[in-house]
């Protein structure tokens, strides 16, 4: 049984931990800035560097025809500040199934148009799998082309500090074998203590939840189910240049 002191000393540990992390935007199961999946129009500060990886449930993995769990390590770094770049490899879990050799290498980038100001949303646009545009189309598992608006609310509370309402839409033109955010997507985030964010988004084809969790400046804990039911999550760290 935890004596009183002890349990002061657990409760000086956590609240240390939330009140030591950053405010950084942290990056979905895609590796690029967003909530749980759906990307947002937030982005990292100039010359940050995050790498990380995640556990993507079957659901998501379309390089295995959906029947297959995925480890996804990835990089992700933005420049000048207005442009992220990502670069993803998914792998499957179970090894010696099929033929994967390095695995289905992703590309993304996404340009910020219009940064957020008191009465307007971020605009950002994105294409994730660029290559989709020099054709080869049976190697493009996860093409999206999207444009997406997000406006951070401040709400003065300590508790809920930060509520964040995001909203996009992407199209299918670009031929590949699968496609992501198609149509209207959307979500809402709430930012507790600066240090816990819980989300809830419309990807387009399922309705997701999840929670992040920032930690000592560089590291962030991301986890939740797609369409409420099938688990994914992972770790990242990020740096600045």
């Amino acid at each position: 049984m935890l004596t009183k002191k002890n349990k002061l000393f657990y409760i000086n540990i956590i609240a240390t931990v939330l009140l030591t992390v950053t405010q950084l935007n942290a990056q979905t199961l895609e590796g690029t800035s967003g909530l749980f999946f759906i990307p947002t129009a937030e982005m990292q500060t100039d010359a940050t560097i995050t790498i990380g990886t995640n556990f993507v449930n079957r659901e998501l993995i379309s390089f295995s025809g959906y029947s297959q769990n995925a480890i996804t390590p990835y990089i992700t770094f933005s420049f000048l500040p207005f442009i992220e770049f990502n670069i993803k490899i998914t792998r499957y879990v179970e090894h010696g199934v099929g033929d994967q050799a390095l695995g289905d290498r992703t590309i993304s980038t996404r340009l910020r148009v219009y940064e957020e100001t008191q009465f307007f949303p971020s605009i950002v646009f994105g294409i994730h799998d660029i290559f989709t545009v020099f054709g080869g189309v049976e190697a493009i598992h996860n093409n999206a082309l999207y444009v997406v608006l997000t406006k951070s609310i401040s709400t003065g509370f300590k508790v809920v500090n930060n509520i964040s309402i995001t909203s996009g839409y992407g199209t299918d033109i670009l031929e590949a074998r699968t496609h992501n955010f198609v149509g209207i997507f959307g979500g809402i985030s709430f930012h507790l203590f600066g240090t816990i964010e819980f989300m809830n988004e419309y990807d387009g084809k399922r309705f997701n939840g999840g929670i992040r969790l920032k930690l000592l400046d560089h590291f962030t804990l991301l986890g939740g189910f797609l369409n409420y039911k099938h688990f994914s999550g992972g770790a990242s760290f990020n740096f600045s240049l």
